[in-house]
């Protein structure tokens, strides 16, 4: 096999591989992350009242620890969610409505609604892969959320997951010598069966 031909083979056994190019790609930055989270939950407003008014509820970031995407870790998770004021409880099945509609519109897909038992639907967007959400309680509180897919800090690998996805060489072990062999015991009687010890599968070592 010529060298070129040969080395083609490799990177593309490479790429195919769990760990391999596609692991560690680069993302948007996480400030990039960060802009577009809060972007999401400023335009879903426009499906809202225009006394709807978001109050920030919980800002996170949170590392990718067991990404469902089998990527390396020291990625970042964003998120946030605000508390949406200025609604009427008695019309937040409206609300929802309303929301869902917007995001069908801006091609995000339903992954879980679960009314009417609950006040809570989740959606993924097809386009970037950020999750949104709106939720609601009893107390009269509206809830809307967005949260990013993991991204690098940076937007590109960190040097410690280039060398995790680099594919190991294995390293041939010496042969192990083969266990010399010694005289089988002696047959047991019958009467001293019951005094044996066959933990050792019945043969003296």
């Amino acid at each position: 096999m010529k060298l070129p031909l040969l080395t083609a083979l490799l990177v593309l056994l490479s790429a195919c591989s769990p760990g391999g190019g596609d692991a560690v790609k680069p993302t948007i930055t996480e400030q990039q992350a960060t802009e577009r989270v809060e972007g999401y939950l400023k335009a879903v407003l426009a499906a809202l009242p225009g006394t709807a008014e978001l109050k920030p509820f919980t800002r996170n970031r949170s590392e990718c620890t067991d990404p469902t995407d089998d990527g390396p870790h020291g990625r970042f998770e964003i998120s946030s969610t605000y508390e949406v004021a200025g609604l009427e409880p008695a019309r937040f099945a409206e609300y929802f409505d309303a929301v869902v509609q917007w995001w069908s519109a801006h091609d995000f897909t339903v992954l879980t609604d679960s009314r009417p038992k609950d006040q809570y639907v989740f959606v993924r967007s097809n386009v970037d892969a950020f999750d949104m959400s709106v939720q609601a309680n009893d107390l009269g509180k509206f809830y809307v959320g967005a949260t990013s897919p993991c991204v690098w800090p940076n937007g590109t690998p960190e040097p410690e997951a280039l060398e995790a996805a680099e594919p190991e060489h294995p390293v041939a072990a010496p042969p192990e010598p083969a266990p010399a062999r010694r005289p089988r015991r002696a047959p047991v009687d019958d009467e001293d069966f019951t005094q044996t010890n066959w933990t050792d599968g019945g043969t003296s070592y």
